[in-house]
C-alpha cells in the first residue's frame, strides 16, 4: 500500500491500542492507605487501575465498563465484598472475571462462603507484596487458560455454520467475509491475532438468523415492513446467543454491530462514527463486498469493479471511508479474486437465477451490508 492517511493512521492508533492495552484491576476497600500500595504494586507489574470505595459505586463501575479482574475487600460498605462476587458470577456478561476477595477474616466458614459465592482467590490481611503480586499474575494466567477453553466454542461455531447452510445461496458467506477482512486488516499491517479475530467474528456474525423465519430468509420477492422488521433482529439475537463465549469482546462487537452504518442509520442501535467498534466497521467493508459479489435467488453476482463503485457511494455514509479505501485499492489490484471464486464454485449447481429489476440511483436502495436480500432489505423493500 501507498502513504497512509492521517484518519486511518489515527484508527490504526486506536486497534493497536485495543491489541495492547494494559489489563484492568479495580479495587474494592475504603481504606485508604491499603488502596495506595496495592494500586503502586500492580501499576509496577503494567496494570491498569481503578478504585471504588464501595459495594454501590463497584456494581455502577462493573455495569458501565468490566475490568479484567476485581479485588475486594469482604468488609465493603452497601454491598458486602460476598455479594459483589456473588453479582459478578451469577452474570453471564461478567462471569469469567476474576474475583479476588481480600479479608482479615481468617474463621474457615468465611473461605467456603466465598467459595460458595465464585470467588477465585483469596488474600489475607496484612498481606505480603510479593504474595500479592503473585496471586495477582496467576488469576490472569488462569483466566487466559480458560478463554483458551474450545469447547462451548466450537459448538456455537458449527452451530453458526449450519444456520448458514439453510440457505445455498448464502453458504460460505461468513468465512468469505471473514478472509476479505484479514485481507484488509493485513494490508494496513494489522497482527495475525487481530486478523484471527476478525474471522472468527465474520463466522459467527448471522448466527441470530437462526431466529428469522426461513421464508423470510429465502423469499426471491419484496419484503414486508414487517419480514425486514424480523431481519433487523438477528443481531440482537446472535449476541444473546453468543454472549457466553469465553472469546474476547470484539467477537460479540461484530455481532451486536454489523449492520451499524457511519452515519447513524443503521440497526438495531443506531451507532454513529466512531461510536461503532472498528472491528465492525471493517467487517461492514467485507460485508457489503461479499453480498454484492455472489449470486442471489433475485439477481446475478456483480463484478469487482461495479461492487466497488456502488460501495465507493456509502463511503463515510454506510462504510468508514479509511478502511473501505484500502479495501478498494487491495480488491482493483485483484488481491481478492482468489476468494471470490470460492463463492462461484461453490454456487455453480445452483438454479437459474431468477432476475429482477433493481434499476436505482439511490444509494440507500443499492448498498447493502449483510449476506441475504441485496435488494430486499434495501431496495426491494424500500
Amino acid at each position: 500500500m501507498g502513504e497512509l492517511s492521517d484518519s486511518l493512521k489515527k484508527k490504526l492508533s486506536e486497534i493497536h491500542w485495543l491489541e495492547s492495552r494494559a489489563a484492568r484491576v479495580l479495587i474494592v476497600d475504603d481504606e485508604v492507605r491499603m488502596v495506595q500500595e496495592v494500586r503502586r504494586l500492580l501499576e509496577e507489574d503494567g496494570y491498569t487501575v481503578q478504585v471504588a470505595s464501595n459495594g454501590r459505586s463497584a456494581l455502577e463501575m462493573i455495569k458501565e465498563s468490566p475490568p479484567d479482574l476485581i479485588m475486594s475487600d469482604v468488609a465493603i460498605r452497601f454491598v458486602t465484598g460476598f455479594d459483589l462476587c456473588r453479582y459478578v458470577k451469577q452474570d453471564p456478561h461478567t462471569k469469567n472475571i476474576p474475583f479476588i476477595l481480600v479479608t482479615g477474616l481468617v474463621r474457615p466458614d468465611d473461605k467456603i462462603k466465598g467459595i460458595q459465592v465464585g470467588a477465585n482467590d483469596f488474600i489475607a490481611k496484612p498481606f505480603d507484596s510479593t504474595e500479592l503480586k503473585v496471586r495477582v499474575k496467576s488469576a490472569f494466567h488462569m483466566k487466559e487458560l480458560a478463554s483458551r477453553l474450545t469447547d462451548f466454542d466450537d459448538v456455537i461455531f458449527a452451530f453458526s455454520r449450519a444456520v448458514e447452510a439453510r440457505d445455498p445461496y448464502t453458504r460460505g458467506h461468513s468465512e468469505r467475509v471473514g478472509k476479505y477482512a484479514m485481507r484488509i486488516a493485513a494490508a494496513m499491517g494489522l497482527n495475525d491475532d487481530f486478523q484471527n479475530m476478525l474471522f472468527k467474528g465474520a463466522v459467527l456474525h448471522d448466527i441470530g438468523k437462526i431466529g428469522v423465519p426461513d421464508a423470510i430468509l429465502r423469499k426471491d420477492g419484496r419484503l414486508t415492513d414487517e419480514e425486514f422488521a424480523w431481519i433487523k433482529k438477528h443481531p440482537e439475537i446472535g449476541l444473546e446467543i453468543c454472549a457466553p463465549l469465553k472469546s474476547s469482546r470484539p467477537l460479540l462487537n461484530m455481532i451486536a454491530y454489523h449492520h451499524e452504518k457511519i452515519d447513524g442509520s443503521g440497526y438495531p442501535y443506531g451507532l454513529i462514527g466512531s461510536t461503532i467498534p472498528a472491528e465492525s466497521r471493517i467487517m461492514a467493508v467485507a460485508d457489503t463486498f461479499d453480498a454484492l459479489t455472489s449470486d442471489r435467488p433475485y439477481r446475478k453476482a456483480m463484478g469487482t469493479k461495479e461492487a466497488v463503485q456502488i460501495m465507493a457511494r456509502g463511503a463515510d455514509t454506510h462504510l468508514d471511508e479509511d478502511f473501505l479505501g484500502v479495501f478498494m485499492e487491495i480488491s482493483l489490484r485483484g488481491e481478492v479474486e482468489d476468494i471470490k471464486q470460492i463463492a462461484h464454485e461453490s454456487q455453480d449447481h445452483l438454479s437459474p437465477i431468477k432476475e429482477i429489476n433493481v434499476q436505482s440511483n439511490d444509494l440507500q436502495e443499492l448498498i447493502v451490508e449483510s449476506d441475504v436480500l441485496f435488494g430486499q432489505d434495501e431496495k426491494q423493500a424500500r
